[in-house]
């Protein structure tokens, strides 16, 4: 596996906040929290390892104190500053700079009526319509300013996760509007660019193929780990045993997605790329078992390659795209290879199963919550459905 492809992800504090808050009481579940209880399952069935960013009020809860001494949750200290960050963000491309909040360690859960991340208003019809509906909100701040600072907020995030090679777990309520930005973004970039990459892996523009693989929003199949960690627990208390246990049982989809994210940075052309896509599609949805669900993947950019960390001329302003268009053929093949992933959770992956998550729900928390959370659900994944289809 290469250094820039380690089987690592960036998790939000609000992610492992809400996690833990699952498991308190009954009268703590609600859908966020559920979700990201979910989220944080999968990614440890994913991932080795989860991390996030050191703040002085770090969450801590039984969940997160039990992964930290198994060693699957820990600390990411950034080896860029946060000035090096601040201009290392100069020069991305504008759609995800003007959008962005860097990570200051106040990474607040709150949501607002008519927020579009909290569900509230009319469901929006795609992705640019929800990055619309985020920024009209940064301009009428009594209308919506929590939420739309956590919004930006989360391609801070997705910076960071970047800048050092890692892959991107958004929480719940962040997750599509990530999946907006990054679409923006490679619609952004200039053609020129699209060019030179497909110039260094030999390939014809013509067919729209570069274009595509690099902007494509693609799907996996995962493991119903959220459904079989509640099955196996008789309490929330319990859950975090299980969730342990269910990781155990899928060591070895663990090691395909590992091989998998390394072949893919290995590969010398996209029909290699699609061939490997599709040869791992059958591994990862055998070894899901019985009953799998999906997350989405999406291409984040490559910022840990020399000519674009803030180290190398901390002063310049020259832009992203601009970059990258200078540099070598051999050197844009493995920027381009080498991206990590935004994973995105998807409910509407979990639509299938609903009466089964109802009935968990009911055993661990309630039946009054099992109504409320998974009406809410049913309606939510739907929307999501709709935002992430013309992805």
């Amino acid at each position: 596996m290469t250094d820039t492809q380690e089987n690592r992800g960036l998790v939000t504090q609000s992610l492992v906040r809400n996690a833990g808050a699952a498991l308190r009481s009954s009268g703590t579940l609600c859908l966020r929290s559920l979700m990201d209880l979910c989220t944080l399952g999968e990614a440890l069935v994913l991932l080795d390892r989860v991390e996030s960013l050191d703040s002085v009020d770090r969450h801590s809860s039984p969940l997160t104190d039990r992964l930290e001494r198994e060693g699957l949750y820990g600390t990411l200290r950034p080896t860029l500053s946060g000035g090096d960050l601040r201009r290392l963000l100069l020069r991305m491309p504008t759609e995800l700079a003007s959008r962005t909040i860097l990570p200051d360690g106040q990474d607040s859960a709150a949501r607002v009526d008519g927020d579009p991340l909290a569900g509230g208003g009319d469901p929006p019809v795609s992705l640019d319509d929800l990055v619309a509906q985020v920024d009209r909100l940064v301009a009428f701040h009594s209308a919506g300013e929590v939420g739309s600072e956590r919004a930006y907020r989360s391609n801070g995030y997705l910076i960071v996760a970047a800048a050092h090679g890692l892959d991107y777990f958004p929480d719940f309520e962040r997750g599509t509007f990530t999946a907006g930005c990054l679409q923006k973004v490679y619609r952004s970039l200039p053609m020129r660019l699209y060019e030179k990459v497909a110039e260094s892996l030999d390939e014809s523009l013509t067919g729209g193929d570069v274009v595509s693989e690099w902007a494509a929003i693609s799907t996996i199949p995962i493991p119903p780990v959220g459904a079989l960690v509640l099955d196996r627990a008789a309490s929330p208390a319990e859950v975090p045993e299980a969730l342990l246990r269910v990781r155990e049982d899928f060591a070895r989809y663990r090691r395909y997605f590992a091989d998998f994210k390394a072949e893919l940075a290995a590969a010398d052309t996209i029909k290699e790329r699609n061939r490997l896509r599709t040869t791992y599609q059958v591994l990862l949805d055998e070894a899901s078992g019985p009953g799998a669900e999906v997350v989405s993947l999406a291409g984040m950019l490559n910022l840990t390659q020399s000519v674009v960390t803030a180290a190398a001329t901390p002063t310049s302003v020259t832009s992203y795209g601009a970059l990258l268009l200078t540099q070598p053929i051999e050197w844009m093949q493995r920027w381009w290879r080498r991206r990590p992933l935004s994973i995105l959770f998807r409910m509407d992956g979990k639509l299938p199963r609903l009466s089964v998550y109802r009935d968990l729900v009911g055993k661990l928390w309630g039946e009054q919550a099992a109504e409320l959370v998974l009406d809410e659900l049913a309606e939510r994944a739907q929307q999501q459905r709709l935002l992430l289809a013309d992805a």
